[in-house]
């Protein structure tokens, strides 16, 4: 086993931030769309930064999956759930089934990334370098 140094510290720490800052905006995107979907609404300042925030899931999301080893080896790309939802207004009149498929492929990708988060957390607590 490696021994723990500074370095090693330091490469946990930035996975685990990659991995915390992308859920901050996964968990946005995903209030947006709650939002509009349940209150048949959506503002164009909404709309907006729903549309802003799908780009950066988007290029995020693929260097997390290039760049995460083995804490998020069971990662499945991003890019068909944020092709189905294309805007806030095409939310609002979807059909509960698709509705429904779509909460449950945002809540695989957010178990998917909190379990790769605890993966790196228990690494950091032990003091026990990742696997190269």
């Amino acid at each position: 086993m490696a021994s723990w140094n500074q370095k090693e510290k330091e490469e946990i720490e930035y996975r685990i931030k990659l991995i915390k800052d992308f859920l901050k905006l996964w968990e946005r995107y995903d209030q947006l769309f709650r939002q509009a979907y349940l209150d048949k609404n959506a503002a164009a300042a909404e709309e907006e930064e729903f549309f802003k925030i799908k780009a950066q899931l988007a290029r995020r999301h693929q260097y997390l999956m290039e760049y995460l080893e083995k804490e998020y080896d069971r990662a499945e790309p991003v890019t068909s759930y944020l092709s189905d939802t294309v805007t806030l207004h095409g939310m609002i009149g979807i059909h509960f089934d698709f509705y429904k498929k779509l909460r449950l492929q945002w809540h695989s990708t957010f178990l998917r990334l909190n379990e790769a988060l605890g993966f790196l957390m228990t690494h950091m607590e032990l003091e026990m370098p990742l696997e190269s």
